[in-house]
Parts: structure tokens; sequence; C-alpha cells
């Protein structure tokens, strides 16, 4: 009879088992489920603005030195070159139906040169701003220039060097 009871016992708990393997297997389930639409629902990242930035040419005098941006939204871009100073900020992008007009603007660390819109067929439409790296500013910080060849570093304190930011917010990306 002792028998009979444990063996009772032992199928009641592997009942329960099994139920509750089932339970936390579909409450699983559901969790994985509503995190995939979640992810649907949310923004993209900057992808129209990588798009638009992957369509803008730059004066071949000039070399990407970093990459920035995308912010709390995740939805902007921004590309950072080195470059000969005496070219005008304003000839060194070119880009889909970019249009670029003088902008008055400085913040702690980059002065706002240029700003306008860019626009494809892929990237939809895009804010463009043309940042220029303060050339006096000591120790080099914002995006970290501190990546820079200390020649390059002394040529930009110089004046011979600039730093441009193109910085890209397109529309698509804000979801």
């Amino acid at each position: 009879m002792a028998s009979e009871k444990g063996r009772a016992m032992s199928q009641r708990g592997r009942a329960w088992i099994v139920i509750a393997c089932v339970s936390a297997g579909s409450l699983l389930v559901g969790l994985v489920g509503c995190l995939g639409v979640l992810v649907l629902l949310l923004p993209d990242g900057a992808k129209h603005a990588h798009e638009y930035l992957s369509q803008v040419q730059v004066d071949a005098a000039y070399r990407k030195v970093g990459e920035g941006g995308q912010g709390n939204c995740n939805c902007n871009l921004e590309y950072i070159y080195i470059g000969p100073s005496h070219i005008e900020a304003g000839e060194v992008f070119s880009g889909p139906a970019l249009t670029l007009k003088p902008a008055d603007g400085t913040n702690v660390v980059w002065d706002r040169l240029l700003e306008g819109e860019g626009a494809s067929a892929a990237s939809g439409n895009c804010e463009v701003v043309v940042y220029r790296y303060q050339r006096d500013r000591e120790p080099f910080d914002g995006w970290n220039l501190k990546k820079l060849p200390t020649d390059e570093r002394a040529l930009v304190a110089s004046g011979q060097l600039v730093v441009l930011s193109l910085y890209v917010s397109c529309a698509g990306d804000y979801g």
C-alpha cells in the first residue's frame, strides 16, 4: 500500500512538473513574441541617414577620420573628415539634391558653418549640417581628436588642416 501511495504521489508530482513546464514555455513564447513586435515598432536606426551619406561625394583632398551621431533617438549620423583648410566647406561635399547655405552658430567645440537639405529616393528628405571643429580647442576633445596623429593635430591647430563634420538627420529615421 505504501508503494501505491508513493507511486501516486510520484505521478501527481510529474503532472505538476509538466504543467509548470508547459506554462513557463507558453510565457517564454509570449514574451519573445511581444519583444519581436516591439522591435518592429521601434525606429530602424539611422538607416536613411546612412543611405544618404553613402551617396555624398567628398573632395578627394579630405579623408574620413571618424563617425558619430545617432543620439537618443538612434536616428541621425555624422561623418568626420580632415583636409586642407583652403578649400571652402561648401565645396567639399556634394550629394543628391544637396543645398547648403551659411549658418550662424557655435557650440562648445564645433562651429556650425552650413545648413540645408538633401534627398534621394532611398533616403527621403534629410537635414544636412556642416560643422567645423574649432582649431584653437585644446586639449582635443569632442569626438576624440586625440586619435589623430600628432603631426595632424599640430596642422589643425596651425590652421593648415580643418576637421569637418557632415551631420545628417532624415525624416524616415524617426519611425
